[in-house]
């Protein structure tokens, strides 16, 4: 008769926690195989979607720096020249080509009188420049330009205190000394007087030349006797 050993009670083979979910890893895959290659399919459709998104944008950066230049060539002044700004501005809107062709745009017709339509190139640009703080504030300084330009002071020094209180500006006490030019321009020299003041409390060490020029301000209104000491 055999000899049989018999394996201590209470002792079980170690449970595979890997080896289960690998079966049914491969019975799920069996049974959804369709929903996967859906799946994976979608996926790289995504993939390509987002490499021919970043080439087409290289080639429309690329593409809109060939025609800005062929403007920039053109004679100044000239309507060849501010057709092709126009066009330029208008294709490449969202790149830097376009960006840079609104702003030449705008001083283009400024210099030819047309300041309403060089406040809306402006205020076009400064709104489609909400992720470039500089470049935001470098609009809404040229649009003030133009409205004051045209003749609209107290316009112009809202926009100045607009640029001012812009989160993206590093340099708002200079816009607000620009605004309190305006409101002098305007003939509200208390408002203007009250801004300067505005100024010298709040500007920072950076800011030091606003300050300085805000004082100077306020001595003048004081010393022409627009305000009073």
């Amino acid at each position: 008769m055999g000899t049989y050993k018999r394996l201590p009670r209470g002792k079980e083979k170690p449970h595979d926690e890997f080896r289960d979910w690998t079966v049914h890893a491969i019975v799920w895959l069996r049974r959804r195989w369709i929903s996967v290659l859906e799946f994976v399919g979608v996926g790289i459709v995504a993939v390509a979607v987002v490499l021919g998104a970043q080439a087409y944008g290289r080639h429309s950066a690329s593409s809109g720096a060939q025609a800005l230049y062929e403007a920039e060539v053109m004679a100044p002044g000239s309507d060849e020249r501010r057709a092709a700004l126009e066009e330029v501005a208008d294709d490449y809107s969202r790149y830097f080509a376009g960006k840079r062709a609104m702003m030449q745009l705008g001083d283009i017709l400024v210099e030819q009188g047309d300041f309403a339509k060089a406040q809306e190139q402006f205020m076009k640009l400064a709104n489609g420049s909400r992720n470039q703080p500089m470049l935001r504030i470098a609009a809404l300084h040229k649009l003030a330009e133009a409205q004051l330009a045209g003749g609209d002071a107290n316009e112009a020094a809202a926009t100045y205190r607009r640029a001012a209180a812009d989160p993206g500006n590093l340099i708002p006490a200079t816009s607000e000394l620009m605004a309190a030019a305006c409101l002098e321009r305007a003939g509200e020299y208390d408002s203007a007087a009250e801004l300067y003041l505005r100024i010298i409390d709040d500007a920072g060490e950076e800011q030091g030349v606003a300050k300085e020029m805000s004082e100077e301000r306020l001595l003048w209104l004081v010393a022409k006797g627009y305000i009073s000491g």
